[in-house]
């Protein structure tokens, strides 16, 4: 799609929402004025950038529909399992992810699912975590392996394990976490597909918290 390249500032609103409205109160039967729909859209009074702010906003539009409409049914390709797994065990919603690889929200979900990836629910918090896939359960984990923190929804790397009456280990947790934790074994969960598609740590550190990994504990 041949993209007209209009840059947005700061304090202007060009996001899909609030074009869409425009364009609505401008096609209807008593429009309004060019001047108002560029207040709404807090940009500068220039009917020539109002223009092609709406031009590019339907170009967007139909060339979605029509890649939807191309890949709709098509199986994945192992790059697009490869970049949905990483932006989703980053903490990227899936409506994102489907909207980035043009693909709907049902199938997105369904290839997560078969992959046996964590189900991120929006009920679940610290201390009400959610369950584990029968899948990825594992009462042991290797020294430096990638796996799913529960508690905080996040990949994290084990770093240790101690054993009392239960297993606890020692986590490094990624995303926006960047942090040491403990968790037992209950709460983590395996990450085989990591492997299979060759992911490494550094791919789930979405922070910008310093990194106190180094420390001495």
């Amino acid at each position: 799609m041949a993209r007209r390249g209009v840059k947005k500032k700061d304090h202007e609103k060009l996001d899909d929402a609030t074009i869409g409205r425009v364009i609505s109160l401008l096609e209807q039967e008593k429009p309004i004025t060019k001047k108002a729909a560029c207040e709404i859209l807090n940009i500068s009074y220039n009917t020539k950038r109002l223009g092609d702010i709406i031009q590019e906003h339907k170009d967007r539009i139909e060339f979605t529909k029509k890649r939807k409409a191309a890949l709709r049914g098509t199986p994945f390709s192992d790059l697009e399992i490869k970049d949905m797994v990483a932006d989703y065990l980053c903490g990227e919603s899936i409506s994102k992810i489907a909207d980035g690889m043009y693909r709907s929200i049902g199938s997105v979900k369904k290839k997560l699912k078969d992959l046996h990836l964590p189900e991120r629910e929006k009920n679940t918090d610290y201390w009400n975590p959610s369950l584990i896939p029968d899948e990825a359960v594992s009462d042991s984990f290797a020294m430096g392996e990638l796996v799913w923190a529960a508690r905080y929804n996040a990949v994290a790397e084990i770093r240790g394990r101690y054993i009392s009456n239960t297993s606890y280990y020692h986590l490094w947790v990624f995303g926006k976490h960047n942090e040491f934790a403990y968790q037992p074994w209950w709460e983590l969960g395996k990450l085989e597909v990591i492997k299979r598609f060759g992911l490494e740590a550094k791919q789930f550190i979405k922070t910008e918290k310093p990194n106190f990994a180094y420390r001495i504990d």
